[in-house]
């Protein structure tokens, strides 16, 4: 008993010295929980290590305060938090009327691919990112467009353009697909040849991007990384730019022209602002852009 009162105390010391703790003790940035445990916040920017691992770094922020004047959204580098945990991920449909989904898309939406391909590094802008996915798909459950073979067949979704022209087939159907509803044939391409470097992956088998989780979310991220993510304003917190990238002049005005669906971009509005408050994310919400 005496030896192993011993190696209890050692490993208890040891875990305090290389800055790991265990249920129920302190965790922040700098202090992580032990393997097995992940870092509850409770108290921002700390809180506590309970059993169970969440696949991600000890501590979840929320964003920073504001950092004064207009929206105020803190600076970058105490914002930063590239995860999110099951329970938000569940949050952020639930929140909103919807059931939580299966947990292979949570597994999909932490995958490297994603990560890789989307690169978002705050939390504000996962809330932009799973907002107009619930908007897009109704939490998850349309994944195909409804009237797609219909519009394929009415010669509709054969868009492409420069500097890589797709080249693609007649007789497939390019219609939107996957959480961010994916369409036309050059957005399949280049989405097949960022995820699998070769464009014909998707451009012979569109029908992977609902068949196959995984590809969806990569296709979502990508669609995010390289066509919303990017757009001037998004990593600044302005969420209706994110509507205007997705969906321009059909919900958002442009050069002095009304939106064509107004009622859409506030419905994609309403879950951001909802995943927002339960994510706890600090700050004003900044709906601009829109």
């Amino acid at each position: 008993m005496k030896y192993l009162a011993c190696l209890a105390f050692f490993l208890y010391a040891w875990h305090l010295t290389v800055g790991c703790r265990t249920n129920g003790e302190n965790c922040d940035a700098n202090i992580t929980c032990c393997a097995g445990h992940h870092c509850k916040i409770t108290n921002p920017p700390g809180g506590s290590c309970e059993r169970g691992s969440l696949g991600q770094p000890a501590t979840i922020r929320p964003d920073s305060s504001p950092a004064g004047g207009g929206h105020g959204h803190g600076s970058p580098s105490s914002m930063n938090d590239e995860s999110i945990s099951k329970s938000e991920f569940d949050q952020a449909f639930t929140s909103n009327g919807f059931e939580a989904p299966p947990p292979a898309h949570y597994d999909a939406f932490v995958s490297p691919s994603v990560k890789r391909l989307h690169r978002i590094t705050l939390k504000r802008e996962f809330a932009m990112f799973l907002a107009n996915v619930i908007h897009e798909t109704a939490g998850l459950e349309y994944l195909e467009e409804i009237n797609g073979a219909t519009r394929c067949a009415a010669g509709d979704y054969r868009g492409v353009w420069d500097p890589n022209p797709a080249t693609f087939h007649m007789d497939k159907c390019y219609c939107g697909r996957g959480p961010l509803q994916l369409s036309h044939p050059q957005n399949y391409q280049d989405a097949s040849l960022a995820i699998f470097k070769d464009a014909a992956t998707l451009i012979d088998n569109p029908e992977r991007v609902l068949t196959d989780k995984q590809t969806g979310w990569d296709t979502a991220a990508w669609y995010w990384g390289e066509q919303v993510g990017i757009e001037s304003g998004v990593k600044e917190g302005q969420f209706g730019t994110s509507i205007k990238a997705i969906n321009g002049k059909l919900e958002c005005p442009v050069s002095g022209e009304p939106a064509k669906n107004p009622n859409e971009a506030a419905k994609r509005k309403e879950y951001y602002k909802k995943i927002y408050e339960v994510w706890g994310i600090s700050g004003q919400v900044d709906l601009s852009g829109c």
